[in-house]
């Protein structure tokens, strides 16, 4: 690959990013409380907690490690969410805690 072609890729995938992102701001800057809006700030971050413990724990034989670390995490992420009700917080805590057992950085 030469690298004109890899700057025309970028310039497109950037127009694409920016053609996507641009609407939403342009169709509701005037409108504060509109309330598509107010519907998605309430309940996005729950329902991507929602989706995020979901996915987690689908996969996980209860019964071993991986388990005992699914656990933590999931402690630890409500643990988190009930102190600070900060749904990012809780996410990296909870990612971090899981990916820390896993490691073996917890459990050597």
């Amino acid at each position: 690959m030469n690298i004109e072609y890899l700057l025309i890729v970028i310039a497109i995938m950037s127009a694409a990013t920016f053609a996507t992102r641009l609407p939403p701001f342009v169709l509701f800057s005037s409108r504060e409380q509109h309330p598509l809006l107010q519907f998605i700030a309430k309940y996005t971050p729950p329902m991507v907690m929602s989706v995020l413990v979901i996915y987690m724990l689908k996969s996980v034989d209860h019964l071993s490690a991986q388990g005992l670390y699914a656990a933590i995490a999931l402690a630890v992420t409500i643990a988190v969410h009930l102190w600070r009700r900060n749904a990012l917080m809780s996410i990296v805590a909870g990612t971090a805690t899981f990916m820390a057992c896993v490691q073996k950085i917890f459990f050597t």
